[in-house]
């Protein structure tokens, strides 16, 4: 029913090995799978790409502690939760006028089918984002691009978004807003407001205050109960609750290593608190779970909160493979949005370094070095590299075709739902 309301992070030069968008195989894309999703939970890790899970495995194993050393028992015992999902896959995440993405264009994709420019939240018929257009030309002239979860919506599903970014944030905010530059906040914060959504859960409260307006005082009488720390979304009844904003800090939630539990829950217990309002409805739900600070750990270079927030996420992955093993007609996917960082897992070793030398003003240098200078980064960035991506449940085989393009992810989920 529908309810109305020590690691270094190294700069080398990247050969990008991008996908342009490739055509569906195997099954007819945009036809409904034999036993079709009566439920979506679909988990996406910022900036996770597959050096970010094997360092996650590691700290998992153990590897950080002085002399370990790696056994087949005791990686094979501390795999990641998703390692165990049934099917596996790469998605490649260019954007429309970039190799390399931000979380807006692909958002976008993921959640439209549409590739976009760089910062541009799902929206169409522009030519370049807001900012370079004008707030008001481009207000004028976009058009919204219907959302994977908006599509739910429309079919009676519950829906819901939880992120430990703020909730006004580019990934999250792919799923319930519409904006040509991802810094419109404040409009986003006023979408997600006056969306249909019945959960929405992350950080950002100085967002959702402006122009003499407090969102937050506004949301009650939209219908939505609202939490702003841990202890109080521990008490929140689900049977009781028909909509739910948690706004737990001012702006990103803290990185899992620095959490003060008692006022921030993580992200596997909002996870868990969203699914038991949401599966409620007896036409199922579609529910956005993002870990938003691998990709922020990925941009500071910090590798020990890049692995930290990567195993909470993995936690909150279990909360959703939990529910899936009790409810089979559940789809459960993770992936990425984009890889952050370009994070290398390589021998702690200067021999390189120390070996070669420019032997100028000796003649011609004999021999083509094919290696770039490394070059240590005060902030890191977005790579084009491709991402993971797991799936369990029905329609999951699809995410199995190999390396798939972003913008088929939402054909894939639509069919699996049968919208």
């Amino acid at each position: 029913m529908r309810r109305n309301h020590s690691t270094l992070w190294v700069l080398a030069i990247l050969f990008a090995t991008a996908s342009l968008p490739m055509t569906a195989m195997g099954a007819e894309v945009g036809e409904e799978t034999a036993d079709g999703a009566k439920s979506v939970i679909f988990l996406i890790g910022d900036g996770m790409g597959y050096a970010q899970l094997t360092a996650a495995r590691w700290e998992k194993a153990g590897g950080d502690q002085p002399g370990y050393q790696p056994t087949l028992d005791n990686y094979q015992t501390t795999r990641l939760y998703m390692d165990g999902m049934e099917y596996a896959g790469h998605i490649s995440t260019h954007s429309l006028d970039s190799w390399i993405t931000d979380s807006a264009a692909a958002v976008t994709a993921m959640a439209t089918g549409q590739k976009t420019y760089n910062d541009v939240i799902s929206v169409g018929n522009i030519t370049a984002h807001g900012e370079i257009m004008g707030r008001n030309n481009a207000t004028l002239y976009a058009v919204p691009l219907k959302t994977i979860l908006e599509m739910a919506d429309e079919a009676g599903k519950a829906t819901g978004v939880v992120s430990t970014s703020r909730i006004t944030h580019a990934t999250p905010a792919g799923y319930y807003s519409h904006v040509a530059f991802r810094d419109w906040e404040d409009e986003i914060a006023e979408q997600c407001i006056e969306s249909d959504m019945e959960v929405a859960m992350g950080g950002g409260a100085s967002k959702f205050s402006f122009d003499n307006r407090s969102l937050l005082e506004e949301a009650p009488s939209l219908g939505w109960t609202v939490v702003r720390n841990g202890r109080e979304l521990s008490a929140v009844d689900p049977a009781s609750t028909d909509r739910l904003l948690g706004i737990f800090t001012d702006s990103h939630m803290s990185y899992e290593l620095d959490r003060d539990p008692a006022a921030e829950p993580s992200l596997a217990e909002m996870t868990e608190k969203a699914i038991e309002i949401l599966s409620r409805d007896d036409d199922g739900f579609f529910l956005i779970v993002e870990g938003a600070r691998i990709d922020h750990a990925g941009h500071a270079r910090d590798y020990k909160r890049a692995v930290g927030d990567t195993l909470a996420f993995d936690e909150a992955v279990k909360v959703a493979l939990d529910y899936a093993a009790e409810n089979p007609e559940t789809l459960v996917v993770v992936t990425a949005d984009h890889e952050c960082g370009g994070l290398v897992l390589g021998a702690n070793s200067s021999e390189y370094i120390e070996g070669w030398a420019p032997n100028f003003g000796s003649g011609a240098y004999p021999v083509s070095d094919s290696y770039a200078d490394l070059q240590i980064l005060e902030e890191a960035s977005h790579t084009a590299t491709d991402v993971p991506i797991f799936a369990s449940g029905p329609g999951a085989i699809e995410f199995s075709r190999g390396l798939i393009d972003n913008t088929e992810v939402f054909e894939i989920l639509k069919a699996a739902m049968g919208l």
